[in-house]
């Protein structure tokens, strides 16, 4: 965040990953709500432009390459902002992401550390995107389709749709909510997992989170068994997740409030209590898929 005067701030962001899915559009769209969610994440919903970065090897087809750059710009253009530029490189293998440039208030932006004992902890998309994609990459490939054979009818097709469906919903409505209720902290769930963000929050704000309630993606939890991801314990990776907010007891009936309104997934998931930094799990902890 860079000040430029009382009432505005600069802030930017820059990610980008190789290829989670096949479809060139779809990936596009990934990489777009990555990328403009982690200033989603700061409560900052003015996006002003954004870069694409893109990198392809010299054998991949120039539609793929065109199709994974239209997901992305349509995808911004839904936000209510455009790619006005970026930078495209021949690479051994593919690269989808962007640079994506806001401006706020000051006072309004949400840090990561913030986060006060009685706090309770909403979050606002269900996890197990890795367990999900790796299924999808198995039934891929010929010779290691097998290896999900023995999962229950529609489990995996169930699971991978979900996973999609989390990683191109954008955070900016919870940032619109954010910026009506007064929230003491937030961070988006990504590559550490609930877990590793939950412990960068807890650490930042001195403080020790709880956590009650997993609540992932249908069918995510079998998978990680079978896959041996560490979904259960808050641990496995997720991309284009939810947002994790650390809100006062007064306040959160009212958060709660607009995000039934708006139609925004949302789950009580613990609490901060007084500490130096932990996160723990409770020993029955709650999982629901949804």
């Amino acid at each position: 965040m860079i000040k430029i005067s009382e009432d505005v701030a600069l802030v930017d962001s820059l990610d980008f990953f190789t290829p989670i899915v096949d479809e060139p559009e779809i990936q596009g769209q990934i990489a777009a709500c990555n990328v403009t969610n982690d200033l989603y994440a700061m409560a900052v919903t003015r996006i002003v432009n954004v870069l694409a970065i893109m990198g392809y090897p010299q054998d991949m087809p120039t539609d793929v390459a065109a199709g994974m750059l239209k997901g992305f710009s349509d995808f911004c253009e839904k936000l209510n902002t455009k790619v006005i530029g970026g930078h495209t490189i021949l690479n051994p293998w593919p690269i989808m992401g962007g640079c994506a440039v806001g401006m706020g208030n000051p006072k309004q932006i949400i840090y990561t550390r913030g986060a006060k004992p009685g706090d309770v902890l909403v979050l606002t998309k269900p996890l197990g995107i890795q367990a999900a994609m790796a299924a999808y990459r198995l039934g891929k490939d010929k010779n290691e389709k097998a290896f999900l054979r023995n999962m229950p009818l529609g489990v995996v097709d169930q699971a991978i749709a979900g996973a999609i469906e989390v990683m191109t919903t954008s955070n900016k409505p919870v940032a619109e909510v954010m910026q009506e209720v007064n929230v003491n902290a937030a961070t988006d769930i990504t590559g550490f997992g609930l877990k590793g963000h939950a412990e960068n929050m807890a650490k930042l704000s001195h403080a020790d989170i709880k956590i009650a309630q997993l609540p992932v993606i249908k069918g995510a939890p079998a998978l990680s068994e079978l896959l041996g991801y560490a979904l259960l314990t808050g641990e496995a990776s997720e991309t284009a997740g939810g947002m994790l907010i650390a809100v006062s007891k007064n306040n959160v009936d009212n958060l709660l409030d607009k995000f039934d309104k708006r139609k925004i997934q949302h789950f009580e998931i613990g609490h901060v209590a007084k500490g130096s930094g932990n996160v723990k799990l409770a020993k029955k902890v709650k999982i629901t898929e949804v």
